[in-house]
């Protein structure tokens, strides 16, 4: 039965007894199954009625049922009306109330603390676990001293009064053990339990005079008094007992404080147990259910509290306020102490808020402690709970003071602070934890546990160590990291501790032992800062070398140093951090053309050279001055981005805003909107610290943002403005939509306003939400696409469209009524206001147009007029181009134009002029903001800073400062081209000239079907001047092009010359990255392919118009020399005699030379065509089949039935085959065979032999269905093709014989599309780059993966390898054991290199990657990494006997160099003689990594000698790298 009905039984059963005829209702109560037969003949053998009605109450009492009372009162309804309301429950409600008070009273349950706040989360929490108690069961309230567990509890029984009557039968007893140690206190506490239960059993049982409970409760009660002696077992057991009836065997024992497992066990009587304490252990063997009380509040119960203890409403509170929660990181006993002495000036603090700001300064600066002076009762807790710890445990916490606040730590750095083992320390850490004295959190990244000192424990700590002590152990803390005054290592563990706070222990050695010789030692090398800004990133580097700058400098040197190292890592240091093998002494070499810091780089890197590192030196481009910028790394895709003061502002996809502070590029704040994509952010011009975000889902957070940093004077009251809403807490006020989703926002230009849009109205707010007007007079058929109010906010623009059409209206904010329309070209993305003039700027995806608006009156009469002008055409600048944000500087002189291809178009609005262009490189800017330098004068302007959110690629926000004098220099100047991805680069030296032979392989001449428009090309007659005639002139009668001394870290070195096209559809002719001249072309004229002749004189380019140019050097001479009528696709010298092109329509063409000495066009094969077999090339030229077939013939033929299954598929440019004469297809590679001819591959995978006069012999590898082939390879009579489409290659050996076959080898499909690939010189190892970033070794004879090579994070673009050693490492017999030590080579030979290209450019060393994996016999396992679709596994035995067949590089012949030795040869070892991974590098497989300026390139060359190696990445940027000599 529910104790409320019990209790109102109780309350009235005098009343019943007096009035009540029993035999009137039995009857009834015995139909409705209230009692027994066994009770109805007891009840009626008592002789009186009072006694038949104080019997049926017993029984009611003891047995009754909530069905059994309700079947009683009910019974009383028609007779005993009177009773009948007394006993009825909803009539009895203050009854009831007052009944709980006296069971929560008779239980001494406290009363809750004078400003307790409720903490719904947790009290919902704890009321659920004690709705769900049964017996036999305890729950735990588990948390440190002053969590405030014990108001929590006692806030959850007095706010549940159902709780308490029907699940614990109202019988709640409260007991407070926090100094009940002893036996005998232990034995006080449960003799007074027992009284307690005893007198409210009897209570409740007074009517059962029959019963002997109560006389044995006095009896035991005078026995606990008296001399006997009862053991804390005894009385358990009594109290296991006596809490098995039935009136308490419900009941809750409440156990407060609990610090003795001894007192668990003595009050374990089998009712329901609730325990709070701070030590978990106390209920280690009880099985309890455990909630943890986290020593914080939240912000809103926060702020509750201090408006509790000043007796004020929340919204009364000072926007200061909200500081405390930071501050105080929202800890109860914190914010306990604060608000009473928040309360002591109670009266001050509400007239004057300013007052607030010195608590808040005493909060930041942690001088808060005094506090508890004057109270020593909490910190005595804490005191007591610390010196509770083993004495071998109790010294070691104390350590802990040297740690920085807030810091969170692993065991493996205690393990050094405490020189214990880690499973020693995680021992420890436990024994804390369960005694709440550190905070335990699960590290997902580290994948292990990391532990945390609250503040307020910290405080203590510090207090009690001692500064000579506190020294020292800095001192020793960082002697077990190794860090000595005199040799301190420059690698740092990763730990995730050291690397972060390694200045703040060396500053606080108070330079003990001459530690402070550390920072300069450390923070001036080089592969100590790359190691640091590796592990914690270039903000926090920036951030210690401010921080200790006084520290590190010695001298102006250093200083200079340091100033430098700040400039790169800000521009640079995201490589570093995001690219973690990105060296950064190679790094400088790439990005530093001079001063102090690159002749640094470069001593340490000649040095690194003389140990066998690789190391570049970079061609920079000379007298170029670039806008440098600072890289911020949000990490998250950025939507928007703002200035605020000091800081930048960055809205991000997940809809939280981060804070970056602008010196450091530290992120200082974060707040959260609605959890949805921030579209807009920004900070109100007239009151900046006012922020306003608009969410993709269309509402609107208003924030108040205070506690950035700012500089602030000691003790003195800061002035603030007088605004009337800085005196309230701003709240994080949100704007829903209520007629439709705001689709735009902004501030006004002068007002604290908030003009947004849907797309049917304006509407304008204040800065806490309120609406001020609405502007809704738009047709209904109108939708509203942005608008801005002009520059003194008196009228609104508005781009409006309504079927296609779309204007630009002029509304008047004070009448509300359209003072003007004007007419726009395009879909309107975003309006701008140019300041300081009546200019308004539209941007659209393909033109940014000014419209010059004017308002003027005459008379009472308001007339208007526009001048509208084209300001930036997208098609102008190149096609394809789409603009996508646009923001104008504060002087209104800059426009900045952000495109679809990385770049940011700066516009002089003076002249209306393109100006100069900023190289995002990596990514479209989606957002930008402009602010400015502020200067002493404030007259003058100051600089223009602007800042560009990155949406695509990489995550960054870059700060631009546009030097005043830069942005006039750059203006006056011609804007400078910018390069593409089409590139061409020779290598040929002038000392060392190859003019090939002037003897043509054969006398053949053009074939007939030569197109009429090439037939001027067949001429035998010998040429006048071959210097313009012949593409192979004498080298020693014309020089190549060659300057020297072009950079200046290259004296000496010849430069490679390079032929780029530019964005301008020219070609830029390079010597290194000094340009030599341009090749202008028509403007319908598009480069598709450019090419460099084999003796450096000419220039070939094809176009789209299928003509392919020769383009003379030294005369300037432009010839047509093929024509093929479609786009060209393919230009390749297979040798220096022959250049083959291909068009995109299939079609084949030779230019080469002939026996006359005449360079000559010849067809190979037409556009459209459809050559796919063996069978139809016989039908052509008319053979018959031969019977039996050859070999070559088998194979031709079982290719043919392919050929004829896959006219209809559907191929990757979206054609279909239909009949066989009518699909085409690409060539995609051809390859010069000695000896034989011309070997070539096309996308259908179709591979055909030429002979040396370029005419068709035989189709080798017929038409394969559904085949993409992307690239392919040749080397030593080794063929690979790979299918781009099937994600699969094929392997084929080029056999000589009688007849000429191309047997397979292997055809195996990979999990993943494959971008590019090479074999070794000897064709027995293949490379392949795949799209997700991996590169795959493999095997050729043996069929077998070799190694499958992880670090790029997007598709490798290129591979290529090196030429091969003499002696290369082979498995078999000879192979070394798994103890053995992996070297890189012998003293003679290099290493066997190979280089992949994605984002990154690798040099790997393969040698070293066969040596690992023979010892680690990864081979062995028979297990393949790739999970291959096609092609089971071989036998293992295979595997080892292919391995042994594995022996590459002959020594009879090199692919770069013939037989026997050359200088080149000479030279590439000579340059790559025992090179290895750099020093600390977790890699060691890797040589070298380079970080690409832009995000990506296409092609990747390199010279015969390996030593130079050039590319033009996605931004236009040329790397040319040559390798450094030791």
């Amino acid at each position: 039965m529910d104790n409320k009905k019990r209790l109102l039984l109780q309350r009235y059963q005098h009343d019943i007894i007096k009035d009540l005829e029993v035999e009137y209702i039995i009857d009834e109560l015995f139909s409705k199954h209230a009692f027994t037969s066994d009770d109805f003949e007891e009840l009626f053998k008592k002789s009186t009625r009072t006694d038949r009605a104080r019997y049926l109450i017993e029984l009611l009492l003891q047995n009754g049922t909530n069905a059994s009372f309700e079947a009683f009162v009910d019974s009383l309804a028609k007779s005993y009306n009177w009773l009948w309301s007394k006993l009825s429950v909803d009539n009895n409600e203050p009854v009831m109330n007052e009944s709980f008070e006296d069971s929560l009273s008779r239980g001494n349950v406290p009363r809750l603390p004078d400003h307790y706040v409720k903490r719904t989360a947790l009290e919902s929490e704890v009321a659920q676990k004690l709705n769900l108690l049964t017996r036999h069961k305890i729950l735990v309230l588990h948390g440190m001293s002053g969590s405030g567990k014990t108001s929590l509890v006692i806030s959850v029984l007095r706010e549940n009064s159902d709780l308490i009557n029907n699940n614990f039968n109202g019988c709640v007893f409260w007991f407070n053990l926090s100094n009940c140690k002893t036996e005998d206190e232990i034995v006080t506490q449960q003799n007074l339990l027992y009284r307690k239960a005893s007198s409210i059993y009897t209570r409740n049982s007074h009517m059962n005079s029959t019963m002997s409970m109560s006389s044995f409760g006095s009896n035991m009660d005078s026995h606990s008094l008296s001399s006997y002696e009862w053991t804390w077992q005894d009385l358990r057991d009594r109290l296991k007992a006596q809490f098995a009836e039935p009136v308490l065997k419900d009941a809750l024992l409440v156990l407060d404080e609990v610090n003795e497992k001894r007192c668990v066990e003595a009050f374990d009587i089998g009712c329901k147990i609730l325990v709070t304490t701070r030590d978990s252990d106390v209920v280690a063997n009880f099985q309890p259910q455990i909630i943890k009380i986290e020593n914080s509040l939240e912000e809103e119960e926060t702020l509750k509290l201090l408006a509790s203890y000043l007796d004020l409403e929340v919204f009364q509170l000072p926007r200061q306020a909200k500081k405390f929660h930071d501050a105080c990181k929202g800890s109860p006993f914190n914010l306990s102490l604060i608000g009473a002495q928040l309360a002591e000036n109670r009266e001050k603090l509400i007239h004057d808020t300013k007052h607030w700001n010195y608590f808040v300064n005493k909060l930041a600066k942690k001088d808060f402690i005094y506090y508890w002076k004057s109270n020593d009762n909490p910190m005595k807790t804490i005191e007591v709970c610390i010196h509770s710890l083993t004495a071998d445990i109790l010294p070691l916490f104390k350590t802990l003071a040297i740690l920085p606040d807030n810091v969170k730590v692993s065991a493996e750095v205690l393990s050094k602070l405490w020189n214990k083992a880690v499973s020693d320390v995680e021992s420890i850490m436990k024994k804390l934890r369960s005694k709440s004295l550190i905070i335990e959190t699960y590290d997902h990244d580290q994948r292990n546990y990391i532990y945390e000192v609250h503040d307020l424990i910290m405080n203590y700590l510090k207090s009690c160590v001692p500064d000579e002590e506190r020294k020292k152990l800095h001192s020793d803390f960082l002697k077990s990291y190794h860090y000595d005054s005199n040799c301190p290592p420059f690698d740092i563990i990763d730990d995730g501790y050291i690397a972060f706070y390694v200045g703040y222990h060396i500053l606080n050695t108070k330079n003990l032992n001459d530690r402070w010789k550390l920072f300069n030692k450390l923070y001036l090398d080089l592969k100590f800062l790359g190691n640091k800004v590796r592990l914690t990133g270039p903000a926090d580097v920036i951030l210690d070398l401010q921080k200790y700058e006084t520290h590190i400098v010695n001298c102006e040197l250093d200083l200079n140093l340091l100033n430098s190292v700040k400039a790169y890592l800000s521009t640079h240091g995201i490589d570093l951090y995001r690219y973690s093998y990105t060296d950064i002494v190679q790094s400088i070499l790439q990005h530093e053309s001079n001063g102090l810091l690159y002749t640094k780089a470069l001593d340490i890197a000649q040095t690194n050279c003389s140990n066998n590192e690789l190391y570049f030196e970079f061609t920079h481009e000379q007298d170029v001055e670039e806008i440098r910028h600072s890289t911020i790394d949000v990490k998250e895709m950025i939507t928007s981005v703002c200035f605020l003061g000091d800081y930048v502002l960055a809205g991000t996809v997940t809809g939280v805003i981060k804070f970056f502070h602008i010196p450091t590029n530290k992120l200082k704040k974060e707040v959260s909107g609605t959890g949805v994509s921030i579209k807009w952010v920004g900070a109100c011009p007239s009151h900046p610290p006012q922020v306003a975000a608009l969410t993709n889902d269309g509402f609107i957070k208003l924030w108040y943002i205070d506690g950035l940093e700012q500089d602030e004077m000691e003790d003195v009251i800061e002035e603030e403005s007088e605004e009337p809403y800085n005196n309230n807490y701003a709240s994080n006020c949100t704007i829903s939509p209520k007629m439709g989703a705001f689709i735009n926002c902004r501030w006004s230009n002068n007002e604290e306003t908030l003009i947004t849009h849907t797309s049917k109205m304006i509407i304008v707010y204040n800065y806490n939400g309120k609406v001020l007007k609405v502007f809704d007079n738009f047709d209904k058929e109108q939708d509203i696409l942005c608008c801005v109010p002009c520059n003194n906010d008196r009228y609104i623009f508005a781009a409006v469209t309504h079927n296609g059409n779309n204007s630009l209206v002029v509304i008047d904010q004070t009448t509300k009524e359209k003072v003007g329309c004007f007419e726009e070209t395009d879909t309107v993305l975003s309006i701008l206001t140019v300041p300081g003039s009546n200019k308004i700027i539209t941007l659209k995806s393909k033109e940014i147009t000014v419209h010059e608006y004017r308002i003027s009156y005459n008379n009472n009469t308001r007339s208007h007029t526009c001048r509208c002008n084209n300001l930036l055409s997208a098609k102008d600048i190149r096609d394809n181009l789409l603009f996508l944000a646009i923001a104008v500087n504060k002087t209104g002189t800059l426009l900045f134009v952000s495109t679809n291809d990385s770049q940011i178009i700066c516009v002089d609005l003076k002249t209306n002029l393109r100006a100069f262009d900023l190289e995002n490189r990596r990514g479209n800017v989606i957002c930008m903001d402009v602010s400015e330098v502020a200067v002493w004068n404030d007259f003058e302007p100051g600089s223009d800073v602007l800042l560009t959110g990155t949406g695509t690629v990489e995550n960054c926000a870059k700060v631009w400062n546009l030097d005043a004098s830069y942005v006039l220099q750059t203006t006056q100047k011609n804007g400078k081209v910018r390069l593409t991805k089409k590139f061409d680069v020779s290598f040929l030296h002038h000392q060392s000239p190859q003019t090939p032979s002037t003897a043509s392989t054969s006398t053949l001449q053009s074939v007939t079907n030569t197109p009429r428009r090439h037939q001027s090309f067949n001429h035998t007659e010998t040429p006048k001047r071959p210097v313009v005639s012949s593409l192979s002139l004498d080298r020693h009668a014309l020089k190549p092009l060659n300057l020297k001394g072009i950079c200046n870290n290259n004296d000496g070195t010849y430069q490679p010359l390079l032929a780029v096209v530019d964005d301008k559809n020219n070609i830029q002719v390079m010597r290194g990255r000094k340009v030599l001249t341009e090749i202008r072309t028509q403007l319908d004229e598009e480069i598709t392919a450019v090419l460099i002749s084999p003796c450096n004189h000419y220039i070939i380019y094809g176009l789209t118009m299928g003509s392919v140019k020769r383009y003379a050097l030294r005369s300037k001479e432009t010839k047509v020399i093929i024509d093929m009528y479609d786009p060209v696709q393919y230009l390749n010298f297979v040798s220096p005699n022959l250049l083959i092109a291909s068009s995109k329509n299939g079609c084949f063409m030779a230019y080469r030379l002939t026996a006359d000495g005449s360079w000559k066009t010849e067809m190979m094969q037409r556009g459209r065509t459809n050559l796919g077999s063996q069978e139809i090339l016989n039908e052509i030229q008319g053979i018959k089949k031969k019977s039996p077939p050859l070999p070559s013939e088998i194979l031709s033929s079982s290719g043919s039935e392919t050929s004829l299954n896959s006219k209809n598929r559907v191929f990757h440019n979206g054609d279909t085959m239909g009949h066989k004469s009518q699909k085409h297809s690409g060539l995609v590679e051809c390859f010069w065979v000695k000896d034989i001819g011309l070997l070539t591959v096309e996308t259908n995978a179709v591979v055909k032999l030429w002979n040396s006069e370029v005419k068709l012999v035989s189709v080798k590898n017929a038409r394969q269905a559904d085949a993409y082939v992307t690239c392919a390879a040749f080397q030593k009579n080794i063929l690979v093709i790979c299918d781009g489409y099937k994600t699969a290659f094929q392997t084929f050996e080029l056999k000589q014989g009688e007849q000429i076959e191309l047997n397979p080898i292997q055809d195996y499909r990979l999990n993943n599309r494959i971008t590019s690939c090479d074999l070794t010189a000897d064709g027995l190892i293949l490379a392949m780059g795949l799209e997700s970033g991996e590169v795959v070794i493999w095997n050729v004879p043996g069929k077998r993966q070799l190694r499958l090579l992880n670090h790029h994070k997007n598709a490798v673009q290129w591979c290529s390898f090196s030429p091969v050693p003499n002696k290369l490492f082979r498995s078999g017999h000879n192979s070394p054991s798994p103890q053995t030590t992996v070297d890189n080579g012998d003293d003679e030979n290099p290493p066997l290199v190979l280089v992949t290209m994605a984002s990154e450019i690798v040099w790997w060393n393969v040698t070293y990657i066969l040596k690992v994996r023979a010892n680690k016999s990864y081979w062995r396992t028979g297990r393949n990494v790739l999970t291959p679709v096609a092609s089971p596994m071989d036998n293992k035995n295979e595997l080892t006997e292919s391995m042994e067949g594995l022996r590459l590089g002959s020594t009879g012949c090199n692919f770069f160099f013939g037989n026997g030795v050359s200088a080149e040869q000479e030279c590439w070892k000579a340059l790559w003689r025992k090179k290895k991974y750099k020093e600390g590098s977790k890699k060691k497989e890797i040589l070298a990594c380079i970080k690409l300026s832009g995000m990506n390139a296409k092609k990747f060359c390199h010279d015969e000698k390996f030593g130079c190696f050039v590319t033009v990445d996605n931004s236009g940027h040329v790397h040319i790298m040559n390798v450094m000599k030791s």
